[in-house]
């Protein structure tokens, strides 16, 4: 069939055969060029058979983990390859765990943290983050090895040597993810840091790194930074949103005043979002000061989803 008479769709009918909003079609067209859709002489956009299997196939490659800018940059047929490995990869028996079940490879971190056996541990992280996905090493190994990890240190069970062993470990995969997924051109972006007197950076890093696996631009500035720095370099990269993490301590008492004064500095319709314990012990005082406060990384990633499809230029 030549090109001039194979099918075209329009929107709607290819948001029904796929799954997805017209919204997120056009996000994922303009942002990562998923699929490059024909134009109708009134200016509609029209989807081939292929854009539409092309579209399905990344839609079920980002609902088991994978996110969607590395998979666009890929063929058709890689994306389908990609799709058998994983259905091929899934248990055939009932009660069977998958090779990168998180009990087992949590399991095999804190006895790799436990030895000091920095191979073994960096392994462990490298194998779940690919095995996973980046959402889930995050929300399910990362995140809980590090209070584990705090726990044994508070209990006796572990050394703080230990404790600073596997954070340099998570952080060198943190790093990795943050490189792998690193976006250009249309992409929102958001600027990531801890605010002044935070020194505690891995809550920022995994929230750089969940940024950056949902398509975002990071600009990752690290821990304790002035507010007018903070307030800068969103403004240097046009930023959309600002993302601070706040872990200890959790009595901050500059805490709220840093968080107001950088809310009044910010433009209108740039987000400001706030996480971690120092954060939620002071939510009232920070919501009632325009901000975002999140209770953990699943709700980050749906705040920056929302404001990623309402972006300039993200519309249908």
């Amino acid at each position: 069939m030549s090109p001039s008479t194979e099918p075209r769709h329009p929107v709607r009918l290819v948001a029904q055969r796929t799954g997805l909003t017209p919204h997120v079609l056009r996000a994922w067209e303009r942002r990562y060029g998923a699929v490059s859709p024909s134009r109708s002489e009134g200016g509609q956009r029209l989807y081939s058979d292929l854009d539409i299997e092309r579209l399905r196939t990344l839609h079920r490659l980002g609902e088991t983990g994978h996110a969607i800018a590395p998979l666009a940059r890929l063929t058709l047929p890689e994306l389908e390859q990609l799709a058998r490995a994983e259905a091929a990869a899934q248990p055939r028996v009932t009660g069977q765990a998958p090779a990168a079940a998180p009990g087992g490879i949590m399991d095999e971190a804190l006895a790799a943290t436990s030895a000091l056996d920095a191979p073994r541990l960096q392994a462990a992280l490298e194998r779940a983050a690919i095995g996973l996905g980046v959402p889930a090493f995050l929300d399910q190994i990362a995140g809980p090895l590090l209070r584990e990890i705090g726990r044994g240190w508070r209990d006796g069970r572990l050394g703080i040597a230990h404790e600073h062993f596997a954070s340099a470990a998570v952080r060198r995969v943190l790093g990795w993810i943050l490189r792998t997924y690193e976006v250009s051109g249309t992409a929102p972006r958001v600027v990531v840091a801890t605010p002044a007197g935070q020194r505690h950076e891995l809550g920022a890093m995994l929230a750089a790194a969940a940024a950056a696996s949902e398509g975002w631009g990071v600009t990752y500035l690290g821990a304790d930074l002035p507010a007018e720095d903070v307030l800068a370099a969103a403004r240097q990269s046009h930023a959309r949103a600002v993302a601070l993490s706040a872990l200890h301590p959790t009595d901050d008492p500059a805490l709220i005043g840093y968080v107001g004064d950088l809310r009044r500095a910010l433009p209108a319709d740039v987000r400001l979002l706030i996480g971690g314990p120092a954060a939620t012990a002071h939510r009232k005082a920070l919501a009632a000061r325009g901000t975002d406060v999140m209770e953990d990384l699943g709700e980050f990633r749906l705040v920056l989803r929302s404001i990623g499809v309402t972006a300039p230029g993200a519309t249908p």
